[in-house]
């Protein structure tokens, strides 16, 4: 079997491979020195630039998620609101009722005829509420949609933010290992995440 290196020697042969290997970085550092440092640069403006956009995104998406909430509340106070004319409405229901049951007892005596006019204003009540639930329906429905059209441009800025964290990550790694790849990589993504902000925006 054959044996391996002397550690002495294996140390000396590391040492040297180091020394070589840095002598050639600092060859080609002096030749691209120049062209390394646009790459840098270029990337780290990159970086910056996503850092922006990335605080706008969630700027936007913190607002959309505070109206969506603000707008559900409201309608929630629309539903209640319907809940209490349709209490009254039904009291007036039982009342009517009640009214139609004294006349029927009554016959044709002359209290009958106060009671019919009781009678007709209870259904004039009865319809105001009915008026009154219908508009209110209408625009508690339509507070919910507003609440999840906001929440839905709120997911829409939520993933560009993380598409941005994502690409200001890539554009970093790619100053360390000077990868142009990572560097194309971090500018399709932040494409990406831009399309996504004006998708939010336009939801």
């Amino acid at each position: 079997m054959e044996e391996g290196p002397e550690p002495q020697e294996f140390l000396e042969h590391v040492e040297h491979s180091l020394h070589e290997k840095h002598e050639e970085h600092g060859e080609q550092h002096e030749e691209g020195g120049s062209d390394a440092k646009k790459k840098h640069m270029r990337s780290a403006i990159t970086a910056a630039i996503l850092a922006v956009f990335a605080a706008l995104g969630s700027l936007l998406s913190g607002h959309a998620a505070n109206e969506a909430i603000l707008l559900q509340t409201k309608a929630s106070d629309q539903w209640t609101y319907f809940q209490a004319k349709s209490t009254k409405g039904h009291l007036y229901e039982v009342n009517k009722t009640l009214v139609e049951a004294l006349i029927q007892s009554k016959g044709s005596s002359t209290a009958v005829a106060p009671l019919a006019e009781l009678t007709k204003s209870i259904d004039a009540k009865m319809k105001g509420y009915e008026k009154e639930k219908s508009q209110i329906e209408e625009k508690a429905t339509e507070l919910e949609k507003e609440s999840a059209h906001k929440f839905a441009a709120h997911q829409m800025y939520s993933f560009a933010v993380a598409c941005f964290q994502i690409c200001i990550v890539i554009a970093s790694v790619s100053i360390l290992v000077d990868s142009p790849v990572l560097f194309k990589s971090s500018v399709g993504g932040g494409i990406l995440g831009a399309a996504l902000l004006v998708l939010g925006y336009v939801k």
